[in-house]
């Protein structure tokens, strides 16, 4: 099954937190693959679901978008940082934290 690439996201200025997600199921796992990253999965399917970067504007001050990787995270999934850094809205939706 493909994937459904609609992204949603929510940057918390106050806690320099960005959160990321395709959907929200009722139960998740986090996986950390370092520290301030948290990966979301699908306790169910096993699926990536989102990601949440603590200390957002620390870790990626002047990068360029196209140089961000995040483990585990698929590349369409980064487009909310891409779309912050570069100071423009992408293909995204931005709303409430989940």
């Amino acid at each position: 099954m493909a994937p459904d690439k609609t992204v949603s996201y929510h940057y918390d200025a106050g806690m320099d937190g960005l959160y990321v997600w395709l959907r929200q199921p009722p139960a998740v796992v986090c996986v950390e693959p370092e520290d301030g990253i948290a990966i979301r999965i699908d306790a169910c399917t096993d699926e990536f679901v989102g990601y949440t970067i603590v200390d957002f504007c620390r870790r990626f001050p002047d990068r360029n978008p196209a140089e961000i990787r995040i483990p585990l995270a698929p590349q369409f999934a980064l487009a909310p940082i891409c779309a912050i850094l570069a100071g423009e809205q992408a293909e995204v939706v931005s709303s409430a934290a989940p």
